[in-house]
């Protein structure tokens, strides 16, 4: 039993203090009087519906994003450089903690981690899938939707967009968890040099150093022509708060960027990055609260066999060590006015050495791109947007497995070759009816085709001398295709001149992994002769919220309700004792999302005026979740044919019920600032698909602090988890011996300093 604090009326005091403030948060309640000209420092949404003017191009400037979002039947996150540099920028979590429907969690204290929107990618046990990952709209991970966050470093990108659900309809593709599009700096937007050095708890070092510039305006032919570049170089190491989570990363971002007079733009992307992490494994509860630091993966087998190094995650050395290269180009061309077209092809290459229950030795390439053509002109004289678009993609892979020997290759067990071979295409038109009322239709369809050459070996002699060779045993050649097409309407609606009411039902459809259907055992308990047999998941989402500002900007606020209804959604299942995946029949995905801030009060204690005043906000983020199966599900194999793996009104596991972050801020005009936040798991959650193990509920507090002493030098400190909080907030999910808890750090400390010239 894991032991309670006494503390019972402090307890309760918390809990009344923080339901107030966040009740006044979200409603926009004044406690305190304030001057109605006051302005929240971050700058609020900006809820307008006028039409978008396209232009030639250097990156869509913030502005336009925030009317474009504003003509969105969604509820969707702009994250902006302010709140990413205001951070540790470590990983995702750190920037994405007060996106209400969203949640990041690191598994190893560092950028991999459990990410889910909406609850649609839980079974995400390991890496990442189901919500894409794109490098200003251009498509980041393999063809088929694997992908992973640890060449991604935020320090590089000016603004993140998250587009929740099936209403990401350009970025969305083949997914039904929505997207997520890092928006890198450019040379109009970075400094000529700017450095920034970040140390901390558990070994924790990070460094980057970025320039950026725009050229003088030069001629090309007849035409004025300027350039610009951008190039950030960073690094990070530490050696982690749990044994075996060392981490290192190095990585390079850059872009260069030609504008052609006022309606052409070329622009070329780059990124590199060589990515070293050991893998600590996770924890049973037990294991949690006795020693939280100690390395997971224990299991009941005492020597490692033929297939499996499983002796624990330390003792076999697991770990993920990959060098990406990844190159892009986006060509922006208005040839008529209101109307143009961009043609943004990418190529990506990578080479990763994986030792886990096996060593896995795999070369990835990938090629892509993206047509797409933009008419904003005005149709029978309403302001009206057109979008259509087409993206290909086409995927190589060729994976070798062995034996790990305590880290490194031993005896051939697999030759594996997949090729993934992905069409997209959407459109979609949005009309003004009234100069308050907005109609959004629209579809896309998707296509995925899969097939794979898979060799098959066994153990010839002994499996841990690598230099004896194996015995080929069979052979699989599966081939599976997948494809829909999702229809889209959208409602927009404006109740004040800073204020909308919005409503969407969407289709999505997202296929299974590569690595989903090369696991080792079906859901009836057969062994798997190929792929599994494993459908594409798809969902109807309907969502229905309210967002804007008061009319002073004092408060903002985004609260939304939506409903997904999906079938056959993707589980991480166990048959057998052997971790795979099936499909559920039915499952439903509801929830409340609020999120809001509010200017608490100016001139608190330093009334300079002039707008100099020092102030004291606040915001908040809350989700309710309600994920359910709304059918049995069953598989075979031990128990018999006929084994219940989730019942029909159980908690699909993973998240929290409820879930709420809350911030006070104070700003100083001298330009020093402090802000105390907590992160409040307001229930256990269930684990497993019986319901039957829970992750205990959390409350943690962290502090953030920065000092912008002049305009190029800035400090910044922060301390996390304050009360050295013993939880896991990230889990795995439906472990066979319940080693669910991914250790989160315990007390830590962090502090940096950024220059720029």
């Amino acid at each position: 039993m894991v032991r309670r604090s006494g503390r019972t009326g402090v307890c309760r005091l918390i809990v009344s203090v923080v339901v107030v403030l966040v009740v006044g948060t979200l409603l926009g309640v004044p406690y305190v009087q304030a001057e109605a000209s006051a302005e929240v420092t971050e700058e609020p949404p900006a809820i307008e519906m006028d039409p978008i003017h396209v232009e030639g191009q250097r990156i869509e400037n913030i502005e336009s994003v925030k009317k474009e979002f504003a003509r969105r039947p969604g509820s969707n996150i702009l994250i902006e450089e302010k709140q990413i540099v205001e951070s540790r920028a470590l990983n995702l979590n750190d920037v994405l903690q007060f996106a209400p429907g969203v949640r990041f969690q690191s598994r190893f204290g560092a950028d991999e981690g459990q990410f889910q929107i909406r609850g649609t990618s839980l079974r995400n046990n390991f890496h990442h899938r189901g919500i894409n990952i794109l490098i200003n709209g251009i498509f980041f991970g393999d063809a088929d939707g694997f992908s992973d966050f640890e060449s991604i470093d935020l320090l590089a990108y000016e603004r993140i967009e998250v587009y929740k659900g099936a209403n990401a309809l350009r970025y969305g593709a083949n997914t039904i968890g929505g997207a997520i599009n890092f928006v890198p700096r450019t040379g109009y937007s970075a400094s000529v040099l700017q450095m920034r050095m970040l140390a901390g708890s558990f070994g924790m070092v990070s460094g980057q150093v970025s320039s950026g510039k725009v050229t003088e305006p030069f001629k090309v032919g007849n035409m004025n022509a300027t350039a610009d570049y951008y190039i950030s170089v960073s690094g990070n190491r530490q050696d982690g708060f749990q044994d075996h989570s060392q981490q290192a990363r190095e990585r390079i971002n850059a872009n260069v960027g030609l504008q052609l007079g006022n309606h052409q733009e070329v622009r070329a992307y780059f990124l590199q990055s060589l990515v070293s992490e050991a893998i600590p494994g996770a924890l049973t509860n037990e294991q949690l609260f006795q020693n939280r630091t100690q390395a997971g993966g224990q299991t009941s087998f005492p020597v490692p066999g033929f297939f499996a190094c499983v002796t624990n995650n330390q003792t076999c050395k697991w770990g993920r060590y990959y060098n990406l290269q990844r190159v892009g180009v986006a060509y922006h061309n208005e040839f008529a006015p209101k109307q143009f077209f961009e043609i943004i092809p990418y190529f990506s290459n990578q080479y990763v050495d994986h030792p886990i229950f096996q060593t896995l030795r795999q070369n990835t390439q990938n090629v892509g791109g993206e047509f797409r053509y933009v008419n904003t002109n005005q149709l029978f004289g309403m302001n009206h947007s057109f979008v259509a678009g087409f993206q290909p993609r086409y995927g190589n892979q060729h994976q070798t497995r062995h034996v790990n020997i305590n880290g490194t290759a031993g005896a051939l067990t697999q030759d594996y070759h997949a090729r993934t071979t992905y069409f997209g295409a959407y459109a979609e038109d949005a009309l003004d009816a009234t100069k308050d009322f907005t109609i959004v239709l629209g579809g896309r369809w998707d296509y995925s085709g899969r097939q794979a050459n898979i060799q098959n070996y066994g153990p010839a002699g002994n499996p841990f001398d690598p230099t004896i060779p194996s015995a080929p045993t069979t052979t699989q050649q599966p081939l599976r295709h997948f494809d829909a097409i999702n229809p889209k309407v959208g409602l927009v609606y404006r109740t004040t001149p800073t204020s909308q009411v919005y409503f969407n039902a969407s289709r999505a459809y997202e296929a299974p992994l590569n690595v989903e259907l090369l696991s080792a055992i079906n859901a009836d308990g057969s062994g798997n002769t190929g792929f599994l047999n494993l459908d594409a998941q798809r969902a109807w989402q309907f969502e229905l919220g309210h967002r804007g500002t008061s009319a002073d900007k004092r408060y903002s606020w985004d609260v939304t309700v939506y409903d997904l209804e999906m079938k056959k959604e993707i589980l991480a299942s166990n048959i057998n004792n052997q971790s795979t995946f099936q499909n559920a029949n039915g499952t439903r995905h509801t929830g409340v999302e609020a999120g809001g801030a509010m200017v608490l009060t100016r001139g608190l204690f330093a009334q300079s005026g002039r707008g100099k005043e020092d102030s004291l906000q606040t915001r908040a983020a809350y989700t309710w979740s309600r994920f359910k199966f709304t059918d049995d599900v069953r598989g075979g194999g031990i128990g018999g044919p006929n084994v219940l793996i989730a019942k029909d009104g159980n908690t699909v596991a993973g998240a929290p019920e409820h879930n709420l972050n809350l911030e006070v801020r104070y700003d100083h005009p001298a330009g020093w600032w402090v802000a105390p936040n907590v992160e409040w798991s307001l229930s256990g959650f269930y684990v497993d698909y019986l319901n039957t193990v829970k992750n205990p509920s959390y409350f943690v507090l962290h502090m953030k602090s920065g000092w912008n002493i002049t305009d190029r030098l800035t400090l910044y400190a922060e301390g996390r988890n304050l009360t050295n909080k013993t939880y896991a907030g990230s889990v795995v999910v439906n472990d066979s011996l319940n080693r669910f808890a991914n250790p989160a750090q315990g007390i830590s400390a962090y502090a940096g300093v950024e220059y720029k010239f």
